[in-house]
């Protein structure tokens, strides 16, 4: 039998086949013992974005004197990819930044794989990326590479997507395209990331029109989260379900016709439920890697090794807390509960 790659979407499967979070906390302490793969590295190399999208924090100016600012050095990242590559399960390159404004971005993809990292995913809004780029981290063997697009008409996207161009975004999409063929690759997947506002929701049934030609894999529709003073003020779903799930429907079946996975949220959209499994992820798998922050705000990175850090914390310890505790609480979250439609 073949290694099967941990994508996004097996990991949602199995996280809704296993539903108690005591067995997922006694999988992870196992795997931390035994020093199996594990964790889900989240990479941000620069405190950064090109974009000033409505609904993201970067277009909220008190958000970004706080925090837009810092990045990583290349030894610093290669000090990191020592401690945490190689328990990692997935590297995903680009999480709440974009990735592309590091001056060797291809370079992320070659570290991670150089340290045999099963699945190593990159976000991008597109507008940066290269041939050139592209190529470097195919030739690495980048398994999935996502695209935010936030609109599909020219119009909404570049309303939502403040500083974007949307030739730019089809521009990018089509070097994807031209060089996965070029290379007659199977990897890397494309993956679009879709926010969903009630400003966009109804373009949705043109999806298709507009991207079907990009050879998509998975297409992942987030609903719109509250991330504070931000631009978009019109975050609430809750009005607008029944257009939502009708969207939603009609993406379902668009997909199903074309062999695309679907991740959509059709349980809390509004953001309002106690997410249990997204405590499981951040308190037990997550590893978010940033120049302000490198996993916990007691890890002095710089100075202290990872290892040494958790049996300094008891790592263990906090972990076996979850197995023992009668009840395990969450409280509503932006982590989303997505759904392989």
């Amino acid at each position: 039998m073949g290694f099967v790659k941990p994508t996004s979407e097996l990991l949602h499967r199995l996280n809704r086949a296993v539903a108690s979070p005591r067995l997922k906390f006694a999988a992870i302490l196992a795997a931390d013992i035994l020093g199996l793969r594990h964790l889900i590295v989240r990479l941000d190399p620069v405190n950064g974005c090109n974009l000033r999208c409505g609904m993201c924090f970067f277009s909220d100016p008190g958000w970004r004197a706080e925090h837009m600012k810092g990045r990583f050095s290349k030894e610093e990242i290669e000090r990191l990819a020592g401690m945490f590559f190689r328990g990692a399960l997935q590297v995903h390159i680009g999480c709440a930044m974009e990735p592309t404004m590091y001056r060797d971005y291809p370079w992320l993809v070659e570290l991670a794989k150089a340290h045999r990292v099963p699945f190593v995913g990159f976000t991008t809004n597109g507008q940066m990326l290269t041939g050139e780029g592209f190529e470097r981290m195919v030739a690495a063997g980048l398994d999935e590479i996502t695209v935010s697009t936030h609109g599909v008409t020219k119009a909404t996207y570049e309303r939502l997507m403040e500083r974007a161009d949307y030739d730019r975004l089809h521009a990018a999409l089509a070097i994807i395209r031209q060089v996965r063929r070029k290379k007659d690759a199977s990897a890397p997947r494309l993956r679009i990331n879709y926010t969903i506002c009630p400003d966009n929701l109804d373009e949705l049934s043109d999806f298709f029109d507009t991207f079907e030609q990009y050879d998509i894999a998975t297409i992942q529709l987030r609903p719109v989260a509250d991330f504070g003073d931000t631009a978009y003020a019109d975050k609430n779903l809750g009005p607008h379900m029944e257009r939502y799930n009708l969207a939603i429907e009609g993406m379902a079946t668009a997909c199903r016709k074309r062999n695309i996975t679907l991740l959509a949220n059709r349980i809390d959209p509004a953001h309002c439920k106690p997410n249990v499994a997204a405590m499981v992820y951040k308190e037990g798998l997550l590893r978010y890697l940033n120049p302000n922050i490198v996993w916990r705000e007691d890890f002095d990175w710089r100075a202290n090794d990872y290892r040494h850090h958790k049996r300094r914390i008891v790592w263990r310890r906090q972990l076996m807390r979850h197995l023992v505790s009668p009840r395990h609480e969450a409280a509503p979250s932006h982590q989303a509960v997505f759904e392989v439609l």
